[in-house]
């Protein structure tokens, strides 16, 4: 394709990456809402996504941090499927918000939520592939 209709690949990648957050912050989110009981968990004792989803510490101005994270990763999405310019500086952002989330917690507990890096991994993704990208 040719012209401004075809999607870059690096706009594929970061589209990819950036629905898989929002899928595991989708059930960040069911958690939090008491949707479900449980979240499945990685093997190790460092993993305590249940416990850190539903603490105090993943509340954002009193709101649980999921569905803030949904709020701004659709954005994310929108500015990504758009083809925007401003697309790389909002991944940028959610990388940034991501690596402060769990790596406080990490620091100040000593515990980790698989769900939350798979977000953490996701932005890092999209990160790469909109600020390395030469198209």
């Amino acid at each position: 394709m040719s012209g401004g209709s075809a999607v870059r690949s690096a706009d594929r990648v970061a589209t990819v990456a950036t629905v898989t957050a929002l899928a595991s912050l989708a059930v960040i989110s069911a958690r939090q809402f008491d949707l479900l009981d449980h979240l499945p968990e990685l093997p190790g004792k460092v993993f305590q996504s249940d416990k850190l989803t539903t603490s105090e510490d993943s509340k954002v101005l009193g709101l649980p941090d999921g569905p803030l994270g949904l709020g701004s990763y659709a954005l994310t999405l929108l500015l990504v499927s758009c083809g925007s310019s401003l697309a790389k500086y909002k991944v940028g952002l959610d990388l940034l918000y991501a690596v402060s989330r769990s790596g406080g917690t990490y620091l100040k507990k000593k515990e980790l939520c698989g769900w939350c890096l798979v977000a953490l991994g996701a932005s890092a993704v999209s990160m790469v592939a909109l600020w390395g990208s030469d198209e």
